[in-house]
């Protein structure tokens, strides 16, 4: 998997509900998001952290497992997720901070978002890590 769509993949639209408002993203800590693209049909699993942190999983271009960590933030009054990777300095072409809607969703759903960078996917959230 290209590092770029790797890392954003990430970038979509997450889950909430009403009783979470004051943390919209307090669902997704204990839980696993996957996504794919609806461009290269690769996908990858995001897990979120409450200190603001993420690791993304997936498979990279030589077939072996790939982490990248790196540190989402809210904005736009929490209507809008931005995903940054925190890749080595060393890496070519590294991509940068990547925006998406926020959006209320439950375990066990799964919807269509679209990125600041125009990239689609489908995003799902499942129980559990």
């Amino acid at each position: 998997m290209r590092i770029s769509t790797l890392a954003l993949a990430g970038a979509f639209g997450l889950i909430a509900s009403a009783a979470l408002a004051d943390d919209p993203m307090a669902n997704t800590y204990a839980n696993t998001i996957t996504t794919k693209s609806q461009k290269t049909g690769q996908s990858g699993t995001l897990l979120f952290n409450a200190d603001g942190t993420y690791i993304t999983k997936a498979t990279g271009a030589d077939g072996k497992p790939v982490q990248i960590p790196g540190k989402w933030s809210l904005k736009d009054d929490g209507k809008t997720i931005c995903l940054t990777p925190q890749l080595p300095p060393n890496t070519p072409n590294p991509p940068g901070t990547s925006c998406s809607p926020l959006q209320m969703h439950a375990v066990g759903e799964s919807w269509s978002v679209t990125n600041d960078q125009g990239e689609a996917f489908t995003v799902s959230l499942s129980a559990g890590r």
